[in-house]
């Protein structure tokens, strides 16, 4: 029997463990992050998360703008000002009401039902927590992993359903529940396909110049290998088992050498290059709070040599 570890929030994390959230909360908003993606694609492993994602067809058709657009939003949730993050947390609310249906196997899908919607922050989460060990070379503690855990609910406090219907707080059920869905929900389903194709045969992005066509045919088959092997990397291996692809020993060696030079590149460069513009913001706005409250007075109590 293990002794329960006591929850914590991003304010009240002790010393000894705010390290642990500061390199997460880091991770989260360095660009290299956007590398492990292919990680998330144990979201269309849930088939009602699978249908949705069909019926709308953007994932499938528009993934670039799809993608954008989701990077835009994790940016403001993560790292933007309370306002702005309960403000986009409402925005994504109420646009999902309207994602409900009938899915190919009949059975009705809902985006707010809880078991789907929670799986989306999950899913979520483990992804940041894998690029965190992969790109720190450090596997969090058990204390430590609650408290990154807390943070992250903290920070996608507007995104929770009410109720019983909230995320698991406990970090050690979070780990059961995800094995038992990873176990006994996930299959290969048709978005799985489209994401998977979506990153082998990736279009030019939208945001590209057409002239930049050629340079991309040459250089995204290299891309696509890079972040497929990187996601699947850190995937729970019972969802890289269902992943359209066959993982082996080969794939382990690249992982491991592509990860220890990002590993470099994230400790030795500057954050002003590694750091996304919100995050990159964020880190000024905190320096400059830090260098104006040093300016203050620790007392307004009279001085002896003004008295006198």
């Amino acid at each position: 029997m293990t002794c329960p570890v006591p929850h914590i929030t991003e304010s009240t994390a002790p010393e000894h463990l705010s390290g642990a959230v500061a390199r997460f909360e880091r991770v989260g908003g360095s660009v290299l992050f956007g590398l492990f993606a292919v990680g998330l694609f144990d979201q269309p492993m849930l088939p009602p998360v699978s249908a949705a994602l069909e019926a709308t067809g953007r994932s499938r058709n528009q993934p670039w703008a799809r993608a954008v657009r989701t990077a835009a939003a994790d940016q403001l949730i993560y790292h933007g000002e309370d306002p702005e993050r309960a403000a986009e947390a409402h925005r994504l609310m109420v646009l999902h009401r309207d994602v409900k249906g009938i899915g190919p196997d009949g059975e009705r899908y809902s985006a707010l039902n809880p078991q789907a919607w929670n799986w989306i922050l999950y899913s979520a989460f483990f992804v940041q927590r894998g690029a965190y060990i992969a790109l720190t070379g450090t596997e969090p503690t058990p204390a430590e992993n609650q408290a990154i855990w807390d943070h992250y609910r903290h920070k996608t406090d507007g995104l929770h359903l009410p109720g019983k219907s909230r995320p698991i707080e406990d970090y050690t059920e979070l780990v059961a529940h995800y094995e038992r869905m990873a176990a006994d929900e996930l299959r290969a389903t048709p978005a799985l396909a489209a994401a998977t194709d979506s990153v082998r045969q990736a279009p030019l992005p939208d945001f590209f110049p057409a002239v930049a066509g050629p340079l991309w045919r040459l250089s995204s088959p290299i891309l696509s290998h890079v972040v497929m092997v990187l996601g699947c990397g850190i995937m729970h291996p019972d969802v890289r088992a269902r992943m359209p692809i066959t993982w082996t020993r080969r794939h382990d060696r690249e992982f491991a050498a592509i990860t220890a030079v990002l590993r470099v590149a994230f400790d030795r460069l500057p954050t002003s290059v590694t750091d996304s513009p919100m995050a990159r913001n964020r880190r000024k706005y905190r320096k400059l709070v830090a260098q104006y409250r040093e300016v203050g007075l620790t007392s307004f109590a009279p001085e002896p040599a003004v008295r006198s």
